[in-house]
C-alpha cells in the first residue's frame, strides 16, 4: 500500500511554470536535509556552548570558514564513499559508523604521539611598546634557554 502524502504550500511565487507544485514539495525533504547539515555544522562541530572567540568581524568569519573547511572535508568523503557505493551522499555514513571511525582515528592519532616539547623559552618584551613589558633590545636576542621541564620547575605549596 502506498503511503501519501498532503503538502500545503505557500510561496510568493506566482508563475507556476517557474516552480511546479509538486516540484517545490518534493524538495522539502531535501531543504530539511540541508536544515539538518546547517544544524550539525552548528550543535554538533562546533559544540552545543561554544562561542566563537573572536571580537573582530574578520575573525568570525575566518573561524566559520575553519569550521565549514572541516564539515567540508568529511561531507567530501562522504560523497566519495557513496559514488563508490553508488547512493546517496546522505545516507552513507549513520551515525554509528562516524562515532566508531572518530573512535579508530583517535586509537591511531594516540598510537604515535610526538616526543616530548623541547625546553624553549622567550623574554617577555615586545618590538614597540605598547604594553607593560620592557622594550625588546640587542640583549633578549640570546636569551638563556630553560635547564629544567615546566614539571620540574614548578613548586605546588600546600595540597
Amino acid at each position: 500500500m502506498a503511503l501519501s502524502f498532503l503538502y500545503r504550500l505557500i510561496t510568493t511565487t506566482t508563475d507556476p511554470s517557474q516552480a511546479p507544485a509538486a516540484e517545490l514539495a518534493g524538495l522539502h525533504p531535501e531543504r530539511w536535509e540541508f536544515e539538518t547539515a546547517l544544524a550539525e555544522t552548528k550543535t554538533h562541530q562546533r559544540g552545543s556552548r561554544v562561542v566563537l572567540r573572536s571580537k573582530a568581524p574578520e575573525g568570525v568569519t575566518q573561524e566559520l570558514y575553519g569550521h565549514f573547511c572541516v564539515r567540508y572535508a568529511a561531507r567530501w568523503l562522504m560523497h566519495t564513499v557513496a559514488l563508490v557505493a553508488g547512493g546517496d551522499p546522505d545516507r552513507v555514513l549513520p551515525p554509528q559508523v562516524l562515532d566508531e571511525a572518530h573512535d579508530k582515528a583517535a586509537g591511531e592519532i594516540l598510537f604515535e604521539l610526538l616526543g616530548p616539547r623541547r625546553l624553549r623559552s622567550n623574554p617577555r618584551v615586545v618590538k614597540r611598546k605598547t604594553f607593560n613589558f620592557g622594550v625588546k633590545r640587542r640583549k633578549h636576542r640570546n636569551w638563556p634557554k630553560p635547564t629544567r621541564t615546566p614539571e620540574q620547575a614548578v613548586a605546588i605549596l600546600g595540597s
